[in-house]
């Protein structure tokens, strides 16, 4: 997925602006969850992100999404990490 593909989807799936960001290499988000829905698309370098039980590791192209409420870390790779992230509010009962 490239950056166009990754906007006009966030857009479809009532995702707010994207924001474009970037991580050094190795930085690491202690465990946390989000109040809102969140896709990231990476763009450079890796970031991976352990949910507990289970890690993905996403490259250029690779899309992620993080329920809220879903607890887990960050860590971006040994290059760092530029990605291209989207939240939405969850719907609610």
């Amino acid at each position: 997925m490239n950056e166009t593909e990754f906007r006009a989807f966030a857009k479809n799936a009532g995702f707010r602006e994207p924001e474009v960001r970037s991580q050094p290499p190795g930085r690491f988000f202690e465990m946390h969850a989000h109040d809102d829905d969140l896709i990231v698309l990476v763009t450079a370098g890796s970031v991976t992100v352990d949910y507990g039980k289970i890690q993905y590791t996403f490259a250029p192209g690779e899309m992620c999404e993080v329920k809220h409420g879903v607890r887990h870390t960050d860590t971006m790779g040994p290059n760092g990490a530029s990605y291209v992230l989207a939240w939405r509010t969850p719907q609610r009962d």
